[in-house]
């Protein structure tokens, strides 16, 4: 029964999910199941109980989805919680959410290390790397995009070529997204930066978010950068 529920899982990613409730793990969740596929599956199937979700996330572990055990159990608490049989409701699932100072590395290890990997040296031929990458520093508002809208098309970076497609991480808020991109840009492009970069702000990422691109869109940018029209 458990690979029939994942097989359904997989063919969901087909469908545009809506948004997932806010709550504690929900940015975890978001991070590690869009990997793979969209999250229609799990919100046509609010209610399963705690136990049928342990068993449909050990079945995305098998299948390779890059999951911890701190993270494992962060995203069943959550599933289980607000996609459960009694959810709490929305303005309470709202104020639960955590209201610390964003933590960029944080940030970065739960929504881009999957693929771009803990220090952001990539995948040769599947993702590509992130540290001293050199288009990411021409622009700050480039990465803060790529994060809010995706990207998709092939690109070129440090001469390998890459053509897939990034999922928009949209669902972040505008403080953590600026977190994540200061981050990548600070921690892995600190000799590459200008001299006079200033790291983003919320309310510059939400300025941007105002702009509601496609990923080939954000590519098109990406171009633009890179020709320096």
């Amino acid at each position: 029964m458990k690979k029939g529920i994942l097989i359904a899982l997989l063919l969901a990613g087909l469908a545009m999910a809506e948004e997932l409730p806010k709550g504690p793990g929900v940015d975890l969740v978001y991070a590690k199941c869009q990997i793979c596929h969209d999250l229609t599956y799990p919100l046509q199937n609010a209610g399963l109980s705690e136990a049928d979700w342990e068993g449909i996330v050990d079945d995305m572990i098998d299948y390779g989805a890059p999951i911890n055990e701190e993270e494992r159990a962060v995203i069943i608490k959550y599933l289980a919680t607000y996609l459960g049989p009694n959810p709490p409701p929305a303005e309470e699932a709202a104020a639960a959410e955590t209201t610390a100072t964003v933590d960029g590395k944080a940030a970065y290890a739960a929504n881009c290390a999957g693929c771009h990997q803990a220090e952001g040296q990539g995948v040769p031929g599947a993702f590509p790397p992130l540290k001293g990458n050199p288009v990411l520093v021409k622009d700050a508002t480039y990465p803060a995009l790529v994060v809010l809208f995706g990207l998709q098309g092939q690109i070129e970076v440090n001469g390998a070529a890459y053509n897939g497609a990034m999922p928009p991480l949209g669902h972040l808020d505008d403080a953590t997204v600026a977190a994540l991109v200061n981050f990548l840009l600070q921690e892995f492009n600190e000799e590459l930066l200008p001299k006079d970069f200033k790291p983003l702000d919320a309310a510059t990422v939400a300025e941007l978010r105002k702009k509601a691109l496609t990923p080939k869109q954000v590519q098109a940018f990406r171009q633009k950068l890179l020709s320096g029209e």
